[in-house]
């Protein structure tokens, strides 16, 4: 047994239980890579949207909405030379190490169960929630892009060595509560405001002017007129 923690692919228990009774789960070498990744990246994208208003020397920042985590990464298989603590984690790769140069196996035999987990299972309508996990990592999510590309042949032209580049797209969800106003507030309109202004400052979203519009009875928010009194409610 190999004291080398290696990284490994599975069918997540997010999937549910009707799909883990009908979906073939991965055997434990199948899943596992052969050589752990040298690197992996994640990365997380924020969106913003800028409001100009006139009169203003710079655009008011409303933030849109937070993006998934995206795991990136290269995986190095081959069995023309796959080394001793490979030969330990995967049954394929001892066959092929002691096959002469012709025989040597198809190097997609090794990357086809994790090719297939970006695959439409039939129950679900659509690929399965994947873990990945190595050492303290654990990362959940969908396989949203998977390229292989052979880089060693045989003399036969048998693919042997390939790297396999995996992307995944984080399904954890977030559960954070959002505060807004819990009272009715009152506001009283001066010279050259918007409903939009006042959304931002009461609620943080320029987006919001709609629901003061609504509880002040607002059909045309553009004509405000000065010194009248409006309602910012609570959402």
């Amino acid at each position: 047994m190999s004291l080398i923690r290696k990284a490994s692919f599975s069918v997540s228990i997010d999937n549910g239980v009707l799909v883990a009774i009908k979906m073939t789960p991965l055997l434990y070498w199948e899943g596992t890579c052969l050589f752990n990744p040298s690197e992996f990246s994640i990365t997380r994208e924020v969106t913003y949207a800028e409001h100009r208003i006139p009169g203003l020397g710079r655009p008011i920042t409303q933030f849109i909405s937070g993006g998934a985590e995206i795991l990136q990464m290269s995986l190095l298989f081959d069995t023309y030379s796959p080394g001793i603590l490979s030969l330990m984690v995967n049954p394929l790769a001892i066959a092929s190490a002691i096959l002469p140069e012709t025989l040597k196996l198809d190097v997609r035999k090794l990357t086809e169960p994790i090719v297939k987990l970006a695959e439409v299972v039939d129950d679900i309508h659509a690929p399965p929630i994947v873990d990945f996990s190595w050492g303290s990592t654990l990362f959940t999510g969908y396989i949203i892009s998977c390229s292989e590309k052979f880089t060693m042949f045989s003399h036969l032209g048998t693919p042997v060595r390939s790297v396999l580049n995996i992307t995944m797209r984080s399904t954890v969800q977030d559960k954070a509560v959002r505060n807004s106003p819990d009272r009715t507030k009152h506001r009283t309109i001066t010279e050259g405001d918007r409903l939009f202004m006042h959304a931002y400052n009461e609620y943080s979203s320029v987006g919001e002017w709609r629901a003061i519009a609504d509880a002040n009875g607002i059909d045309n928010p553009r004509l405000l007129k000065s010194g009248s009194h409006i309602v910012i409610p609570p959402i």
